[in-house]
């Protein structure tokens, strides 16, 4: 009697345990990712602009970084028009890539954002209010972190330029 009581104690309190740390692993869920749109928020709730090259400029661009590795690595005429070469070659193979991976960003930031719109819906109208609260916290702190990146990355590259 006292093993069955005593056994049916532990498995009890086993079971109230398991129970207890599932329903806490399901409170510290984190709702779905937002949209690509909504996780670069700014604290004005747009999504930040990028700088667009147009293409002459990233031809120049490029073209300057091939020289200075050319230099480096102190590559002859022949390894230079070979190198150019295989860059063509590689930027014909990626083109239809890039194509597939913008599509594919697009319908990734459609379901990201309809999966959203569906946790949205299960919020009360406190949740709600605080969910926006949170996003907009996020997004203001992304910008923050987005600015020291490229603070971080202006000096490095004066310090690198220092150091040529």
């Amino acid at each position: 009697m006292k093993k069955t009581l005593l056994t049916l104690l532990c498995a009890t309190s086993m079971l109230s345990g398991i129970a207890v740390v599932q329903a806490k692993d399901k409170a510290d869920m984190l709702p779905p990712p937002p949209p690509q749109d909504e996780m670069n928020l700014t604290y004005e709730g747009k999504a930040p602009e990028h700088k667009k090259f147009d293409k002459k400029d990233f031809e120049k661009m490029q073209e300057k970084m091939n020289e200075k590795l050319a230099q480096d690595l102190g590559l002859t005429e022949e390894q230079q028009k070979q190198a150019e070469k295989i860059r063509e070659q590689g930027k014909k193979k990626m083109k239809p890539l890039m194509k597939e991976m913008r599509e594919l960003r697009k319908e990734m930031d459609e379901v990201r954002k309809e999966n959203m719109e569906e946790f949205e819906e299960i919020l009360t109208p406190e949740q709600k209010a605080q969910f926006d609260k949170l996003k907009k916290e996020r997004g203001e702190k992304f910008k923050k972190h987005q600015e020291k990146k490229k603070h971080d990355k202006m000096k490095k590259r004066k310090h690198d330029k220092d150091d040529d």
